[in-house]
């Protein structure tokens, strides 16, 4: 599902690339890690649809919906240190979730903080997939988002107000994130988690 809005995100520097980028260090987490989508479903291209119908539909909007919601929760969390990282697992789990925390820990413990905002220039599910037959081993429901993003606009100070940027950062990017849902059979609609995430080499996406 494809949608080129200029929605609004999270930035950050070169200091904290690979957080802005995807790359989730391993980490311990109460999630097992989720294992590679498979069965895939034709990245969907119509921008304004009927409401979803059938179960892979609905993992669709939903996985879009939490990695949009990621990118916010991540933006208002560099942008205020004060507020709680508890914050994160309403958009993350697993991997992703123990890598950002660390992350925003050192930015916290170093005295950095965002200035101006990501945006999130296109989300596009490429595929979908509804297993679900054995959750203890993390073979849970997953769907592939690429996202591309842009932080241009973005920059990361210190407590004095210094950029920290370097100025041969990429102003754009993508990033591939494998998106589950732990709890499908109780919520699965809402209970979609960004579990890893990974960069992609092509920007073509990005204007």
């Amino acid at each position: 599902m494809t949608r080129s809005l200029g929605v609004k995100a999270w930035a950050t520097g070169t200091v904290v690339l690979a957080a802005l980028t995807g790359c989730a260090s391993s980490g311990s987490s109460a999630d097992p890690s989720p294992p590679a989508t498979t069965a895939a479903s034709s990245p969907t291209t119509t921008s304004s649809s009927p409401s979803p119908t059938s179960a892979s539909e609905v993992a669709s909007t939903a996985a879009e919906d939490v990695v949009r919601r990621y990118f916010a929760v991540l933006d208002g969390l560099r942008h205020d240190p004060t507020k709680a990282l508890a914050q994160l697992s309403s958009v993350a789990t697993s991997t992703q979730l123990a890598a950002q925390k660390r992350l925003l820990t050192t930015e916290r413990s170093q005295k950095l903080r965002q200035v101006g905002d990501t945006k999130v220039v296109d989300v596009t599910v490429q595929s979908v997939n509804l297993d679900n037959s054995d959750p203890s081993a993390g073979k849970v429901p997953t769907a592939t988002v690429d996202v591309c993003w842009d932080v241009s606009d973005v920059d990361i100070v210190d407590k004095g107000g210094k950029s920290v940027v370097s100025p041969n950062r990429a102003s754009a990017g993508a990033t591939r994130y494998t998106v589950a849902n732990y709890h499908w059979s109780d919520d699965p609609s809402a209970g979609w988690r960004i579990a890893t995430g990974q960069d992609l080499k092509h920007t073509t996406c990005v204007s």
